[in-house]
């Protein structure tokens, strides 16, 4: 397989060639010199269906036998964090793929992805443990099960807490896990692509793929917890490393061109696998059996092949209409604050606006007001991640310029 230099000497070459053979060419070529809009737009879905979740979690409807169509499909949106799994993957692996020979490979990256990741999310913190205990008086049931176990989120642990109480019922700060475990995965992997070429890395994320899935069903089949293997690492690899697979292949003409091929029949195969699964189940709820143990992997897959296929069709107006119109581009770039603001804004405003008036209004209003609240919700966690980014974040990144690539 080639190396970045040799993917943008057969980028160059493909744009001489005729239209049959420019099919050839690798899909990617440098993501550290190169901006993909729609890679954001991507991003942007993924913390939309996150939202979704949350929001869906919170209806009181949301936990009965018969929830309804639309609180139904609201079950998917979890599935978000496995496409931010797939984006991070490809991207990490990419980066690294291309400044693996470079001087400071190791701390110019590192360095630049504790900027991007550690000041909001300690920011975040600071505000739970420290500042939230000085005001609130008493403190909330939810917030003092999150301070009296702390330590596992400064250590950037907390997936393994969940893991170990079983669920995410007895801790708050769930949403919290999927942070925990991309961090992780952010200090082993470039020591991985470091030691590896291009065919030994791509056989180290299959084998981590079938890690995941085969823990899982030797686990569940065990007798442990569906949340427990839901939330630990070695189990919920499946995004991380097909993302990082396409992060390497795609960069050659032959791989490109194959899994270019196989991508719109792996996206139909991986949804009726995912309806055959929701049967088993009945429900597409991620603590399920039949989730647990088989939809994971099954999502990442179809999840790989819509960034296939968004890479090879981002020119095509459906693609550019989806995911790279102004709203989705920001909600992209503003979603690292967005996921960590939307579900304490929303359960603040829960409680304030919609359960007041829900106790006394009658089954269709309690519907309206449910709405009215989610676009509130919604409106104030988008403004609040705004906010974060330009008061904030923007000017930390700012400091990448101390760690820039070679």
């Amino acid at each position: 397989m080639s190396t970045s230099g040799d993917s943008r000497v057969a980028e160059a070459r493909s744009a001489t060639l005729p239209a049959g053979e420019q099919a050839t060419a690798p899909l990617i070529s440098s993501l550290t010199k190169s901006h993909f809009p729609a890679l954001d737009g991507l991003r942007g879905l993924a913390i939309l269906l996150v939202v979704v979740y949350h929001f869906g979690r919170l209806h009181p409807d949301a936990h009965s036998k018969t929830p309804g169509l639309l609180l139904d499909a609201t079950q998917l949106g979890w599935m978000g964090v496995d496409l931010f799994f797939i984006l991070s993957g490809f991207l990490i692996t990419s980066i690294l793929w291309e400044t693996k020979d470079t001087p400071g490979y190791f701390r110019n990256f590192l360095g630049r992805r504790f900027l991007r990741i550690w000041p909001l999310y300690y920011l975040n913190l600071v505000a739970f443990f420290l500042v939230l205990p000085l005001v609130l008086h008493p403190l909330p049931d939810e917030m003092r099960s999150m301070v009296d176990d702390q330590g596992w989120f400064w250590l950037y642990a907390a997936n393994w807490l969940f893991a170990l109480q079983g669920d995410f019922n007895h801790t708050s700060g769930g949403y919290f896990w999927s942070l925990a475990v991309e961090e992780q995965f952010y200090i082993v992997w470039p020591l991985v692509v470091f030691w590896l070429g291009a065919r030994r890395l791509v056989w180290t994320c299959a084998t981590l793929l079938a890690i995941s899935f085969a823990s899982r069903i030797v686990l569940v089949s065990g007798g442990v917890s569906t949340s427990s293997v839901y939330a630990m690492t070695f189990t919920h690899l499946d995004g991380l490393a097909i993302g990082a697979a396409l992060a390497v292949g795609l960069r050659s003409p032959r791989p490109s061109a194959i899994v270019s091929s196989v991508a719109p029949i792996g996206a139909v195969l991986a949804l009726l696998a995912m309806l055959a699964v929701r049967a088993l189940d009945g429900s597409f709820l991620f603590w399920n059996r039949s989730m647990a143990m088989y939809g994971y992997t099954i999502i990442a897959i179809g999840f790989g092949c819509l960034l296939v296929l968004v890479l090879k069709h981002q020119q095509r107006p459906v693609i550019r209409a989806l995911f790279t119109n102004r709203f989705m581009i920001a909600t992209g770039r503003y979603s690292y604050a967005l996921y960590l603001a939307h579900v304490p804004i929303a359960t603040a405003l829960y409680q304030a606006l919609y359960e007041p008036y829900a106790a006394k209004a009658s089954p269709p209003r309690a519907a309206a007001a449910f709405a009215v609240f989610a676009l509130i919700a919604f409106a104030t966690s988008w403004a609040a991640a705004w906010a974060s980014w330009h008061v904030f974040e923007k000017r930390v990144l700012a400091l990448k310029r101390y760690f820039a690539y070679a």
